[in-house]
């Protein structure tokens, strides 16, 4: 700043007077707003430094402050994460499909137990068709057990997955699990309404995950299985009479009420001429079967193997003949379950002969079960092996052979 009368430069730009001429100085420009709150914090210089002097000292005391903030923490100090990092750490590290983001477990698994359950649910209606008691009870158990070992395998299990059963969390009981919900499909396909596409949309969830999981994968159940060996004789015979029975529950049965009570085979039908007396002439008419009055509290109506009580159980049974006889020959198996055959006919044949009616259904149950019974017998007598597993016959003596290996004795007749 120099001094208007005289040109003298002043050393110090906060003085109001020239030192030379002692003319007034002109005032003083405002400084420039700071940039950084770190130099407002500064304490201030005193009056007598040069304005050259303090501006030093302000830049040395900023590259002093960012020196100590870029620098290395001390050793054994814990390293602050930044404010980024905790945001991190709160979100969901899941990277798989958008729709299973917020599915316990992020399992298609649980989503298809879901639909099976709510289908149990919708089948309480009358209007539903039902999976049967048996069925239910399995379902429940097997619905259970797979969630728990869904939500176990993907680290987040609450409490009350402790207290199942550690038999349950077996790959096989998922595997068992999805051949039953198959086959309870199989016993849905009686009707067509809401509860069949529901059912079988959670049965495919569900055994499409599962046949990655326990199935298929090279330390899955299925190693232990070989499907192509129902192909040969006798096991054929199973299959194709397991395939009859199963045909034969959707057959006719026999006939029933309206109102749901069984009609004997030698009665007659309410409402016919064979109600009437001989001596009475009835002539044949068209009558309207909704009217209570003609139809006597209700009409006829011819009944399948489904509508049977237990119909889920003789299937239940013979499946699981089919897949004791896919089992591979080189699996250990308990002594006792070469009689399981036997049992699955035995139990089918009891159930059949209690709903036996003189229909084409329970007919062609019985050829269908002969076929089977044949292979559970020759399986419970051991015959049903295959030639590998056989103990090796003992070669015939031959002498001449004998004669070739025995040592010379040196003598000579």
């Amino acid at each position: 700043m120099q001094c208007p009368e005289c040109g003298e430069s002043a050393a110090d730009v906060r003085l109001s007077y020239c030192e030379n001429c002692g003319a007034k100085m002109p005032a003083r420009p405002a400084p420039p707003p700071r940039a950084s709150s770190a130099k407002s914090q500064r304490p201030s210089r005193p009056m007598t430094e040069p304005a050259y002097a303090a501006e030093i000292l302000d830049e040395e005391e900023d590259a002093r402050q960012q020196g100590r903030a870029g620098a290395a923490p001390p050793r054994g100090a814990r390293a602050q994460p930044p404010p980024d990092a905790y945001e991190d750490e709160d979100e969901d590290p899941y990277t798989g499909p958008r729709w299973l983001k917020d599915v316990p477990g992020h399992s298609q698994s649980v989503v298809g137990v879901g639909l099976v359950t709510f289908s149990l649910v919708l089948s309480i209606l009358p209007f539903f068709p039902s999976v049967g008691v048996l069925g239910t009870l399995l379902t429940l158990v097997g619905s259970v057990a797979l969630v728990a070992r869904e939500l176990r395998r993907d680290g987040n299990a609450p409490g009350w997955v402790d207290h199942v059963p550690l038999v349950l969390m077996r790959p096989e009981v998922p595997a068992a699990f999805t051949l039953l919900l198959v086959a309870l499909t199989v016993r849905l396909l009686s009707g067509f309404n809401l509860l069949l596409p529901l059912w079988a949309a959670g049965t495919l969830l569900i055994a499409v995950e599962q046949w990655k999981l326990v199935i298929a994968g090279p330390d899955g159940v299925g190693r232990d299985f070989d499907p192509r060996s129902l192909l040969g004789f006798p096991r054929v015979l199973a299959l194709a009479g397991v395939a009859v029975c199963v045909v034969a529950l959707f057959l006719p049965w026999g006939k029933v009420m309206a109102d749901g009570s069984s009609l004997p085979d030698n009665a007659p039908v309410p409402g016919s001429v064979r109600g009437a007396p001989p001596e009475l002439r009835v002539l044949p008419t068209t009558r309207p079967s909704d009217d209570s009055l003609y139809s006597q509290g209700g009409g006829v109506a011819s009944r399948s193997g489904w509508d049977l009580p237990l119909s889920e159980l003789p299937l239940l049974a013979l499946l699981s003949l089919l897949v004791l006889a896919a089992l591979r020959p080189d699996v250990e198996r308990p002594a006792m379950l070469r009689w399981v055959p036997v049992g699955a006919v035995s139990v089918s044949l009891l159930w059949a002969l209690a709903g036996v009616k003189l229909a084409v259904g329970p007919f062609a149950f019985l050829v269908g079960l002969g076929a089977v019974g044949f292979h559970a017998v020759r399986h419970a007598l051991g015959r049903d092996e295959p030639p590998g597993l056989l103990p090796p016959e003992d070669d015939p003596y031959d002498p001449d052979q004998d004669l070739e290996t025995e040592p010379d004795s040196g003598y000579r007749g």
